[in-house]
Protein backbone atom coordinates (compact mmCIF):
# COMPACT_ATOMS: atom_id res chain seq x y z
CA UNK A 1 0.00 0.00 0.00
CA UNK A 2 2.68 2.49 0.81
CA UNK A 3 4.68 2.11 -2.30
CA UNK A 4 1.43 2.72 -4.28
CA UNK A 5 1.09 6.19 -2.38
CA UNK A 6 4.59 6.97 -3.23
CA UNK A 7 4.49 6.35 -6.32
CA UNK A 8 1.37 7.70 -7.02
CA UNK A 9 2.96 10.82 -5.01
CA UNK A 10 6.16 10.82 -7.69
CA UNK A 11 3.73 10.39 -10.77
CA UNK A 12 1.84 13.56 -9.51
CA UNK A 13 5.36 15.80 -8.76
CA UNK A 14 6.86 14.61 -11.79
CA UNK A 15 3.50 16.34 -14.01
CA UNK A 16 3.60 19.50 -11.89
CA UNK A 17 6.92 19.65 -12.36
CA UNK A 18 7.21 18.94 -16.60
CA UNK A 19 3.58 20.75 -16.95
CA UNK A 20 3.71 23.95 -14.70
CA UNK A 21 7.29 24.56 -13.10
CA UNK A 22 5.96 27.54 -10.97
CA UNK A 23 3.20 25.37 -8.82
CA UNK A 24 6.19 22.68 -8.15
CA UNK A 25 8.67 25.77 -7.51
CA UNK A 26 5.97 26.72 -5.03
CA UNK A 27 5.27 23.51 -3.36
CA UNK A 28 9.10 23.27 -3.13
CA UNK A 29 9.49 26.19 -1.27
CA UNK A 30 6.93 25.39 0.86
CA UNK A 31 8.20 22.64 2.14
CA UNK A 32 11.75 24.19 2.91
CA UNK A 33 9.99 26.89 4.96
CA UNK A 34 8.12 24.46 6.86
CA UNK A 35 11.32 22.35 7.35
CA UNK A 36 13.18 25.48 8.43
CA UNK A 37 10.72 26.84 10.85
CA UNK A 38 10.55 23.29 12.22
CA UNK A 39 14.21 23.72 12.46
CA UNK A 40 14.24 27.12 14.33
CA UNK A 41 11.75 26.10 17.04
CA UNK A 42 14.15 23.08 17.73
CA UNK A 43 17.12 26.04 18.33
CA UNK A 44 19.26 24.34 15.48
CA UNK A 45 21.98 27.04 14.62
CA UNK A 46 21.15 29.13 11.35
CA UNK A 47 24.13 28.24 9.70
CA UNK A 48 22.44 24.75 9.40
CA UNK A 49 19.02 25.79 8.32
CA UNK A 50 20.75 28.15 5.36
CA UNK A 51 22.97 24.91 4.65
CA UNK A 52 19.98 22.41 4.24
CA UNK A 53 17.33 24.61 2.75
CA UNK A 54 19.30 26.99 0.58
CA UNK A 55 17.25 30.26 2.54
CA UNK A 56 19.82 33.71 3.25
CA UNK A 57 20.03 34.33 6.77
CA UNK A 58 17.58 37.16 6.03
CA UNK A 59 15.50 34.71 4.70
CA UNK A 60 15.18 32.65 7.53
CA UNK A 61 15.14 35.68 10.51
CA UNK A 62 11.93 36.88 8.36
CA UNK A 63 9.97 33.41 9.23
Amino acid sequence: MMKNARWDNEVVLDYIEQHDSDAFKKHDEKVLKTIAKKMLLKKRPIEEIIEFTGFTKEEIEAL
